[in-house]
């Protein structure tokens, strides 16, 4: 049975045809994960929810503020904690090994996030980890 060559299957990129692969992208994502995410994006997401989830969040996280609001959108979609959210519900719905790369990516800014934050007491306790954390008063240097 004839085989296709390693550069012809490198060569077709995404698993993904209706889209341009920069859509799906997700920087410091595998081949393996990225096409999982691919099709958990054509199945029971948006096309490049995954990646935009992870822009916002890491946006929202990493300049110092839990709640700040991102330049190019105001809705509680795009802004606060709803991108992890969205993140977490792809968590949930990929294969294990997926998951594992997904989630090595955002490790670093949950962390950063549980650093900036503290427990809120008046939070119930169905809420997600993330909603249940209230922002620090840091003073600025």
């Amino acid at each position: 049975m004839p085989r296709r060559r390693p550069s012809a299957v490198r060569a077709r990129g995404s698993v993904c045809g209706t889209h341009s692969p920069s859509i799906h992208h997700v920087p410091g994502l595998g081949r393996r994960a990225m096409a999982a995410v691919v099709t958990l994006e054509h199945t029971r997401m948006r096309p490049g929810e995954v990646a935009a989830a992870l822009l916002a969040w890491t946006q929202a996280v990493v300049p110092g503020t839990s709640g700040r609001i991102s330049p190019t959108c105001v809705c509680p979609e795009c802004s606060g904690t709803e991108p992890r959210g969205r993140l977490e519900r792809a968590l949930n719905a990929l294969p294990v090994r997926a998951r594992r790369s997904l989630y090595a990516l955002l490790l670093p800014v949950d962390r950063r996030f549980l650093a900036l934050t503290c427990p809120d007491a008046y939070a119930s306790p169905e809420w997600p980890w993330w909603e249940r954390r209230t922002s620090l008063s840091l003073p600025r240097l």
